[in-house]
């Protein structure tokens, strides 16, 4: 019982990014069957299976963020490559970079990039560390036996291929697909090699100085996150960031556009597994920069208020989820009790 807690917060908040992000309409999921049967049966377990699996992973693993950012990637290979496989499709993609100027052999390689690094930090990272503070009990506890793990697993796997059987069956096109589902696989394969590899960072490897206030994380986050989705601003506007500009950074480049905003992103993400693999950060530093990097999704779902969307419902979700986080830490530190690194260095 101690552990369903923690268990029902991840089942919940990782699919609440469909409706903060506009994915998927909240209202018709409570007001139309087919749109609750397909959100229910396909969308929910695609969330739920593979977030626990990784929570699971980093916490058998003995590992800390870096590990856990790898473990987003390959989720985001999962889950836009595999099941929705929107990195074959020219749109979604950014008006800024011409409309899928950057598909190149069947693949939109910008929104490869920029979606799979969404799904590593909002879809992923956020909710399995808010978990680890609002539930500090349960840091290191194993939630899965190895038995539940192969079953969960086998789900998962279960999706995809009945996915791509129907696809088989239904679709014309299909076999041109098959070849380029290795990208997919490959970065799935990639991005959980990368978790078992990666150390968690020493103890003494802590941030100092001005860096370390929360104010600074906050910031940090929010200006990482900025640099790295440029290119998809447009797709996903911020309301305090004109339209124009993204569009003055990129607009004109074309297919330069296309290359820079698949190039870059990777390195920004290589960055933030650096940093992570590097330093051992409080619990207090670690929510300032989850609640930077948060800022702009929070803010273009409120900007949006489609209320039958879900978008409000959906921020109002995270910005209750920080704000409890928060008030933990504070107990927690008010109470003289250590405020371990999140990465499990201290453990």
């Amino acid at each position: 019982m101690r552990n369903a807690r923690p268990i029902l917060f991840l089942v919940f908040l990782t699919p609440c990014v469909e409706f903060l992000t506009g994915s998927t309409s909240f209202g018709a999921v409570v007001t139309i069957p087919s749109a609750a049967f397909t959100f229910f049966l396909l969308t929910w377990p695609s969330y739920a299976f593979p977030v626990l699996l990784i929570r699971e992973a980093v916490v058998a693993w003995d590992k800390g963020i870096a590990s856990l950012l790898a473990l987003g990637i390959s989720y985001g290979a999962l889950n836009e490559g595999l099941l929705a496989k929107t990195y074959f499709a020219v749109t979604p993609t950014s008006p800024v970079l011409g409309g899928g100027a950057g598909v190149w052999l069947g693949i939109n390689w910008p929104w490869v990039t920029e979606i799979t690094l969404f799904h590593m930090i909002v879809s992923i990272s956020v909710p399995v560390v808010l978990s680890f503070l609002i539930f500090p009990a349960s840091r290191h506890v194993r939630f899965l036996s190895d038995r539940t793990v192969r079953w969960f697993v086998g789900l998962v796997l279960f999706e995809v291929l009945g996915i791509l059987t129907l696809q088989a069956l239904f679709s014309a096109t299909f076999r041109d697909l098959l070849p380029l589902l290795l990208l997919p696989t490959g970065i799935v394969v990639l991005g959980i090699y990368l978790a078992r590899r990666l150390p968690k960072p020493e103890p003494t490897r802590t941030v100092r100085g001005r860096f370390s206030r929360p104010f600074a994380l906050i910031l940090a986050g929010l200006g990482f996150f900025l640099v790295t989705f440029v290119p998809v601003l447009a797709f996903f506007p911020v309301p305090f960031v004109p339209d124009w500009v993204p569009g003055m950074l990129l607009w004109k480049l074309g297919v330069a556009a296309a290359i820079l905003a698949t190039i870059y992103p990777i390195g920004c993400a290589f960055g933030a597994i650096r940093f992570f693999r590097r330093y051992s950060l409080t619990e207090t530093e670690t929510l300032s920069l989850l609640t930077g990097a948060l800022l702009i999704p929070l803010t273009t779902a409120i900007a949006v208020h489609d209320l039958p969307q879900g978008d409000w419902f959906a921020a109002g979700v995270y910005i209750a989820c920080v704000i409890v986080a928060a008030r933990r830490i504070r107990a927690r530190s008010t109470a003289d009790r250590p405020s371990g690194p999140v990465s499990l260095a201290t453990a």
